[in-house]
């Protein structure tokens, strides 16, 4: 059985993901590629395991344009079908949604999430955020219809979908646990788009309480990974665990 993750991203820098390092040391190798930038997405035979990243573009309400979101969609649908384990971060979360039937879109005063913002389990998911339910966001549209027999497991006072599932192994989060603390500095912030703008933290709040909630967001993904996908069949102790720091994403 393969071991092997297909990583979808949205600029070719960004490959830096704890979750994706996480994959890791549970023995998995992971393969970038990014339709955002021509690359084709490839043939699903070969992958035990799919991820969607954020993106600073696209509407998953405006699939046509950039026409990378249709594709991308109808490709997740067929994830989903193949009942094969996936997870959407952010973009990859509305992506998810619209796959399934859900709805995506801004809410009408604009308001974004920029920064850290606490997340609320419903009873399904209490058991997914027992210790951590403060995770680090950088979107200004949200899954605002669940998909039909989605399951919520985490909604916010912002927005109201902040985590959910399709099935047993397609899940969907809105913040972004790939996000770590080495990203948080004053100069990476303060680049965003989203500064300044309505909802969006300050950038001494943001690397405040990224110092306050990384030690808490990082056991959450190792705890996430191993109840969604558990350790690879085949283990890889030779793959370098951290690639290459770079910018979050935004979506």
């Amino acid at each position: 059985m393969t071991s092997k993750v297909l990583y979808i991203i949205h600029h070719p820098a960004w490959t830096d993901c704890r979750v994706a390092d996480t994959l890791r040391t549970r023995g998995y190798i992971v393969d970038h590629v990014c339709p955002a930038f021509g690359d084709d997405l490839p043939a699903l035979d070969d992958y035990a395991v799919v991820m969607v990243g954020g993106s600073e573009e696209g509407h998953v309400a405006e699939p046509d344009d950039p026409p990378w979101v249709a594709r991308e969609i109808a490709f997740v649908r067929d994830v989903v079908a193949r009942s094969i384990p996936f997870l959407g971060i952010c973009m990859g979360c509305q992506i998810l949604a619209g796959a399934c039937g859900g709805e995506v879109g801004g809410r009408s005063d604009g308001l974004c999430e920029l920064g850290f913002f606490h997340v609320e389990p419903t009873a399904e998911g209490a058991s997914l955020f027992r210790d951590s339910r403060c995770f680090y966001q950088a979107h200004y549209e949200g899954v605002m219809t669940l998909p039909p027999d989605a399951v919520l497991l985490a909604t916010g006072e912002n927005f109201p979908v902040q985590a959910f599932r399709v099935g047993e192994k397609a899940y969907g989060v809105q913040f972004h646990p790939d996000a770590r603390l080495e990203r948080m500095t004053p100069e990476e912030i303060a680049k965003d788009s989203l500064i300044g703008t309505n909802g969006a933290q300050g950038v001494d709040e943001q690397v405040r309480l990224a110092h306050l909630h990384e030690a808490a967001i990082q056991r959450w993904t190792e705890e996430f990974v191993d109840r969604w996908v558990g350790p690879a069949t085949i283990h890889r102790p030779d793959v370098q665990t951290r690639p290459e720091s770079v910018q979050a994403t935004s979506a």
